[in-house]
């Protein structure tokens, strides 16, 4: 059946779920299962299934929206597998990410990982999946320090998610659903594979300072001294009462990075007008106003990328931010369902997020993934 299987089931049950999506995987001989789950699925249960059906290769996650072969689906399991000896796969467990420590001896089970990769596939190349609790805060700080661990494997992954709840993101780890945790794996592959990015905006000349921030609960009190809430609402020409995830969907800010350009999305507006942010924020650092360039050309430029260093038979497992998921809830019937068939037609399947993890940077507002292609070519 090939080295990719991917599957996706709405049945409630949370045990019938499991046991659905892991024959569609055939779960059993795979090198790893991803699991993106609802988060309507009880927790206790679904640990139970993940155990019974998908054991110790799986690494699993709840999603504000799950994307399957036919489409985005809610409330319901989808699963990407990889399959036989084109892979060896590791999985390393990332434990209380609030705490200093929670990264001590990755770097050697990295490096011993490494050298059993490659010692099984001398003529594989490696890449790391992160998956990571979504409200813990610690993304930013987290995959900067595993990137510079990898040195310069390429690492692509998303945060676990509960749909706009934004109360409780459970990752797998360790046999149970947890908060506060991370999975990381460590993928060795003949398969060629082509790790990518999508960010279908660009900065604008339209610049201010946060002049007040609580960088540890990401959330920004003041504007060049205004509030935010105010102070944003005024530069879109809108009622404080408009403001709402669609039109923080439509209307992200850009920090630079670098030499690039990054998206920095709200979360949302709190009581006393503060804003509070999907990423990293600091007091003093300048902002700028994005401007949304066409959401369909960008994807489907990108899958055509894709086709030409891979081939048009391709697998892709993807995580899309929440915030394109609203952008694309928004458009015409039949644009939204040019998306959808983009997907589809691209054997792309993931879940949405709220974040992305690619290289050493935690991002939002983008489609990120690794797409595989078939067989190495004579």
């Amino acid at each position: 059946m090939g080295p990719i299987r991917t599957g996706f089931t709405k049945e409630k049950d949370e045990a019938k779920a499991c046991r659905m999506l892991a024959g569609q995987l055939q779960s059993k001989e795979a090198k790893l299962n991803l699991v993106f789950f609802s988060r309507a699925y009880d927790a206790h249960e679904m640990s139970h299934g993940l155990n019974e059906f998908f054991g110790s290769k799986t690494m699993a996650c709840s999603t504000a929206g799950e994307i399957s072969s036919s489409g985005f689906i809610d409330n319901g399991m989808v699963g990407f597998s990889l399959q036989g000896d084109e892979f060896e796969v590791d999985i390393i467990q990332i434990q209380d990410l609030r705490s200093d420590t929670s990264i001590l001896g990755l770097k050697d089970q990295f490096e011993n990982i490494q050298i059993k990769h490659q010692q099984k596939l001398k003529d594989g190349k490696t890449f790391a999946v992160l998956l990571v609790d979504g409200l813990a805060g610690k993304e930013e700080e987290l995959v900067g320090l595993i990137d510079d661990i990898l040195k310069g494997t390429p690492l692509i992954g998303g945060s676990a998610s509960d749909q706009l709840e934004f109360e409780s993101t459970l990752v797998y780890s360790e046999g149970e659903l947890k908060d506060n945790v991370a999975s990381l794996a460590i993928v060795t592959t003949t398969l060629p594979f082509h790790i990518f990015k999508d960010q279908h905006f660009c900065e604008t000349d339209n610049r201010f300072a946060i002049t007040a921030a609580t960088p540890a609960t990401r959330t920004v009190q003041e504007i060049e001294g205004t509030p935010a809430g105010e102070f944003y609402a005024n530069i879109l020409g809108l009622e404080l009462s408009d403001l709402n995830p669609a039109v923080f969907s439509k209307n992200p800010v850009m920090l630079k990075v670098g030499s690039d350009y990054f998206v920095r999305s709200i979360q949302k507006m709190n009581p006393d007008l503060s804003l509070t942010f999907y990423c990293a924020i600091d007091n003093g650092i300048v902002l700028r106003m994005a401007n949304q360039k066409h959401l369909f050309e960008s994807t489907n430029n990108l899958f055509h990328e894709i086709d030409n260093k891979l081939g048009a038979d391709k697998h892709c497992l993807i995580f899309e931010c929440i915030l394109r998921k609203l952008e694309i809830l928004q458009l015409s019937p039949v644009e939204k369902q040019n998306m959808v068939n983009l997907y589809k037609d691209n054997n792309a399947v993931g879940f949405h997020t709220f974040g992305e993890q690619f290289g050493g940077v935690h991002i939002n507002q983008t489609l990120t993934g690794v797409a595989f292609g078939t067989r190495i070519k004579n």
